[in-house]
């Protein structure tokens, strides 16, 4: 079994998952990727990568029902603590969580 101690030191890979409105048209989920891309400018990420489910056979172990998922690094817990308070993010979700019902987040502490 995984030992869960946030006094490890390392990188945080943040995984988000995003399940947009049905009702939404294909323009405005493609224009959603403009929520990640608003993030960018946030100096604490250090990488940032972002895409639709792709369409992989169906297995049991796969679950593609979500819309977008996004993957940001960072340097380490404090800088992703700092992240979720940073304006520029705040802002975004303020302006885009219209356009989802369901989000789900994985954080994970880099080996």
């Amino acid at each position: 079994m995984a030992e869960n101690n946030n006094n490890h030191k390392g990188q945080i890979q943040h995984f988000v998952m995003f399940w947009l409105k049905p009702q939404l048209t294909k323009t405005e989920i493609i224009d959603f990727a403009n929520f990640f891309e608003s993030l960018r400018p946030i100096k604490l990420i250090q990488s940032l990568h972002y895409g639709l489910a792709a369409n992989t056979p169906v297995r049991s172990v796969t679950d593609n029902s979500f819309t977008y998922s996004l993957t940001i690094t960072f340097n380490s817990i404090e800088d992703h603590n700092a992240y979720q308070e940073d304006q520029i993010h705040l802002d975004a979700v303020e302006k885009f969580s219209k356009n989802w019902y369901r989000v789900v987040v994985h954080d994970t502490l880099i080996s």
